[in-house]
């Protein structure tokens, strides 16, 4: 009676043990690739955003309630700063949005590349859309979604996708605010 106790609970065990190995080895042996691709996406982001970029300086940002998380400062082929481009992790509808906001040295926003998130598909995930990306270059200031844009500081809402375009408008005002305190190198 002990014994048929004993063995199910020893091969479960042995199983167990087994099956944590394994995620362990496999997480051990992509993890430094994953964060390798992570940065190229980031790198190719910068070059996307900045073309003229030459050599960039990092630096984390860590601001209490602000969804920014580092500052990238782009530099040209003579060591002159060209623009400024921030990383962000706004909470979106499905997770975090881990996005990239340039603003030259004027603060025009340039661009916005979205780097990765976990929307819905066909509804949040349209923030990745060059329609919408886009929408937010050449422009300066704060701004706000709206139904029907038609001032200057007025991004279009995604239908049924309100909360991922407030998440990626955070990340921009954001990075707005924080240049409009002063940057300087």
């Amino acid at each position: 009676m002990l014994n048929d106790f004993i063995k199910p609970t020893a091969v479960l065990l042995l199983v167990t043990i087994l099956a944590a190995t394994i995620i362990g080895v496999t997480f051990t042996v992509t993890e430094e690739p994953i964060a390798q691709q992570r940065a190229n996406a980031e790198i190719a982001a910068i070059i996307a955003l900045l073309p003229t970029t030459y050599e960039t300086e990092y630096f984390y940002i860590n601001e209490g309630d602000s969804s920014l998380t580092g500052l990238t400062i782009s530099l040209d082929r003579n060591n002159e700063v060209i623009g400024y481009v921030f990383s962000a992790s706004p909470a979106g509808y499905s997770g975090r949005i881990n996005m990239m906001v340039a603003i030259d040295t004027q603060g025009v926003i340039q661009g916005v590349q979205i780097i990765r998130h976990t929307e819905t598909p066909g509804l949040g995930a349209n923030i990745t859309q060059e329609w919408f990306t886009g929408a937010f270059s050449g422009r300066s200031g704060r701004l706000v979604s709206a139904h029907n844009p038609t001032g200057a500081d007025e991004i279009p809402i995604i239908a049924s996708a309100t909360v991922s375009v407030n998440a990626v408008l955070r990340g921009v005002n954001d990075a707005v605010a924080y240049f409009e305190r002063g940057m300087t190198r």
